[in-house]
């Protein structure tokens, strides 16, 4: 498959991810008062999202199609463990998971280019 904007098979996948994607934040703004925080929805909802960005980010670390194939499977796989283990011990403050992990992937490549 060709992947410009001239072929109408990417337009139309586009289209339709851009609709997703803008149906659910338009729902989000108008339900979010609506549902409770703490409510089983909410927490459904949360484990969703999750599940779908883990899923995401586990692919493109084991079986990558992109420049980040050309990264050593080690310095791919210890910074993401070491991110989930902090977000795990950490699980009130998940931005301390996300900086350990995207810290120690960007450590690792300074280290293999530049020491």
């Amino acid at each position: 498959m060709n992947l410009t904007l001239d072929n109408p098979n990417v337009l139309l996948m586009l289209t339709v991810a851009t609709l997703g994607i803008l149906s659910w934040r338009y729902l989000g703004i108008v339900l979010y008062k609506k549902i409770e925080r703490d409510s089983t929805i909410a927490k459904f909802v949360n484990a969703i999202a999750y599940g779908m960005t883990t899923a995401i980010v586990f692919k493109m670390i084991f079986f990558p199609s992109s420049a980040i194939k050309l990264i050593p499977f080690f310095e791919r796989v210890i910074p993401f463990f070491l991110g989930v283990v902090v977000f795990l011990i950490f699980p009130k403050n998940p931005n301390l998971g996300l900086v350990a992990g995207i810290g120690s992937f960007a450590l690792t490549i300074i280290y293999r280019n530049y020491l």
